[in-house]
């Protein structure tokens, strides 16, 4: 269940990040994701902005994006085909799409597994069940699907509305490549990652107890800042090609 559950939280952080070809969500949430331990529970908080064809993703915590280096913020730019990690005040890194082609064509060649053979639909047919419960959150209706475990006390809640839309852009490419190296082959991927509704809130349920929760905990969608869906001046664009080199030397 732990596995499904970090599969899970993989799959939302993606979907997140996709940049959208149109009915485009305008506006900034965010969210928590706290998980339940035996004496204290942990929360991560991170903010999304989004507006015309870019996404900013922001974070409380610094993410590790190689050995080395750490991001406290993406930049989804679909209009420039490319990825900005946040690495420091005057730097970031740009990561474009033939970067990440050319990363797979390597890992494929060395790994000899060709890229329809990461592909493929999941089989969980017999493992969600679409619920009848509904209630409101945040002001939206979102309606439950249930990812099943291994036993009945077992099972991933998602709550998803139909409100916020989100299309996939540059990351479908991507996920269609990369995804299923990552997950369980029979991940339903399908079920998160598709245009016609958002997750605003997921409960992961371990031995009847809530273990984790991934919450949207607030919504703007007048009053919020674009500015950091640009570059400033100031800010160095380095590559991961020079990246890499500055690690060897």
């Amino acid at each position: 269940m732990k596995r499904l559950f970090n599969l899970l939280l993989l799959v939302l952080f993606i979907g997140i990040m996709a940049t959208p070809a149109y009915s485009q969500f305008e506006g900034e949430i965010t969210f928590t994701l706290e998980q339940f331990g035996p004496v204290e529970s942990e929360i991560t908080r991170f903010k999304v902005t989004s507006f015309n064809d870019r996404i900013y993703i922001a974070s409380e915590a610094d993410v590790n994006v190689i050995t080395g280096l750490k991001s406290d913020g993406l930049l989804v730019r679909n209009d420039l085909q490319d990825f900005v990690f946040n690495t420091g005040e005057n730097q970031a890194l740009k990561v474009t799409k033939a970067d990440l082609d050319g990363l797979m064509n390597m890992i494929e060649r060395f790994s000899g597994q060709s890229q329809t053979s990461a592909g493929g639909q999941s089989n969980w047919e017999n493992r969600i069940i679409e619920t009848d419960n509904t209630k409101q959150h945040l002001g939206y209706d979102i309606k439950e699907i249930r990812l099943l475990g291994e036993t009945v006390d077992q099972y991933v809640s998602i709550w998803l509305t139909e409100d916020i839309k989100m299309m996939w852009g540059i990351m479908t490419n991507v996920w269609n490549r990369a995804g299923n190296r990552f997950l369980d082959p029979e991940f339903p991927i399908e079920l998160v990652m598709n245009s016609n509704s958002f997750p605003l809130l997921v409960e992961v349920i371990d031995n009847g107890r809530l273990a984790a929760k991934f919450e949207s905990v607030g919504v703007e969608t007048g009053n919020f800042d674009r500015s950091v869906l640009e570059l400033s001046d100031q800010k160095r664009l380095v590559s991961i090609t020079e990246v890499m080199m500055n690690m060897f030397r």
